[in-house]
């Protein structure tokens, strides 16, 4: 028989060492040679490479399918500390820098010191925390899985980049407790709100039927011009705090019946029998024909001489209609056993919206603090660093938003910047510490 026998590779281990003052070399463990790009352990050698004072030892993948080859023609070559095996090693020990950089938010400055790497390694490894995070799931969903909440909460905030003030929207579910919909934008107007439903409804295994916000005019619009069914629970960033203005929206027909109730912010909060206002209101929503332009010929419209006014207090007008022009009624609380009851004479719209907020606030105080919590977590998160558009913003509080909604995600980030050894020196726990100091090893 003729020709080249064909070689076989055998598995490459070599150890990974520490050298003392003296110059004594200790070994800190023995870890396979694997290709960083396929992770095969068809590797050969591949000579040595000038670093620095000494030449190290080289490898080259020899898997005939490898990925590198797909956009190379040349194997992958690497040295031991690029190898696949140490760079896993290395990344253990990246989850405890994910965990800070993601999950607790510490400044920038503060991690380049307790990492021992610069400020600009930090910004670099989260533009590649964020790309991994993509490649896993997408950034297009906030959520793994279909989450089984039916309210959610609303709220917005704002920073300012450059100069100008951009909002960001949340919506946050009262069960799962993540955030369902989120959108960045320089307006906060109903088409944005409405944006940011859609994508909650999208992320839930049932419709949406109770929103909770503030009085914001845009989520107060949005929720009424939905066209279904639902309770929309509104608590005022503004003085009286303790007053609650509850809409639910249902339809017959072509009308659009509103029961508005009034309470309490402390309604729910203990057993007994509690008072409240309400007001129902119909509209139809058939289109009515356009008249002409203008008025009549012949036809002038006087004016009419305006009588002396109180001056007015300003603020939005008929939000607190109900307390004033409502009509009584009355209910027995039970937060214990989550029962409410009502008189039978009032409409079962008025028990739907009083039992859709008694589901939410059972033996709680009715408040609009739920995305409040987001809010905050975003403002100690966010680093804006490098361009700062509306696109790039909002990836980078979804991949923050992704990783708080699902922090198991950090387990399976494996990111493709190549880290130096020293990165691994420089954190290792005090345990191993103690370890080598012992045996008089400095690192």
């Amino acid at each position: 028989m003729t020709g080249r026998y064909k070689k076989i590779y055998k598995s490459i281990w070599r150890y990974i060492e520490a050298q003392n003052e003296r110059g004594v070399r200790f070994c800190l463990g023995k870890i396979p040679i694997l290709c960083p790009a396929c992770g095969s352990s068809l590797v050969g050698g591949n000579g040595t490479h000038d670093r620095k004072t000494k030449r190290v030892e080289m490898f080259q993948c020899k898997n005939p399918e490898c990925v590198h080859l797909t956009k190379f023609r040349t194997p992958k070559q690497f040295v031991l500390t690029t190898s696949y095996k140490f760079q896993e090693i290395i990344g253990i020990k990246l989850k405890d820098f994910y965990e800070d950089l993601m999950l607790e938010g510490a400044k920038q400055k503060t991690l380049a010191k307790k990492y021992g790497i610069s400020d600009a390694q930090v910004s670099a490894l989260r533009i590649e925390i964020e790309r991994a995070i993509h490649r896993i799931s997408g950034l297009d969903s906030l959520v793994l899985t279909p989450q089984p909440d039916t309210a959610i909460a609303i709220d917005e905030t704002f920073l300012r980049i450059e100069g100008t003030a951009i909002y960001i929207i949340i919506a946050t579910g009262y069960q799962s407790r993540k955030v369902l919909g989120i959108k960045v934008s320089k307006s906060r107007f109903e088409e944005d709100i409405r944006e940011v439903f859609d994508e909650a409804d999208r992320n839930t295994e049932h419709l949406i039927n109770t929103v909770s916000s503030d009085a914001l005019n845009s989520t107060q619009s949005m929720t009424k011009h939905l066209g279904r069914e639902i309770t929309h629970i509104i608590h005022p960033h503004k003085r009286p705090f303790k007053k609650v203005i509850i809409k639910h929206y249902r339809y017959e027909g072509t009308d659009r019946i509103t029961e508005t109730v009034g309470l309490e912010s402390n309604f729910l909060k203990r057993r007994g029998k509690r008072q409240f206002k309400y007001i129902e209101t119909r509209e139809d929503l058939t289109p009515k024909p356009k008249g002409k332009r203008g008025r009549p010929l012949g036809k002038k419209k006087k004016k009419k001489k305006k009588s002396a006014k109180a001056k007015q207090k300003r603020g939005r007008k008929g939000l607190y209609t109900v307390f004033s022009k409502g009509a009584i009624g009355y209910a027995i609380i039970d937060p214990y056993r989550d029962k409410l009851k009502i008189n039978k004479k009032l409409s079962s719209t008025v028990a739907a919206a009083l039992n859709a907020t008694l589901t939410l606030y059972s033996l709680m105080s009715i408040q609009n603090n739920l995305a409040e919590n987001i809010n905050s977590f975003l403002r100690a998160v966010l680093r804006l660093t490098g361009p700062k558009t509306l696109e790039s913003v909002e990836q980078r509080i979804r991949a923050a938003l992704k990783i708080r909604n699902h922090p198991e995600l950090l387990k399976e980030i494996r990111i493709e910047r190549k880290m130096r050894a020293e990165f691994l020196y420089n954190n290792l726990k005090l345990i191993e510490y103690a370890e080598l100091l012992e045996r008089g090893i400095i690192i």
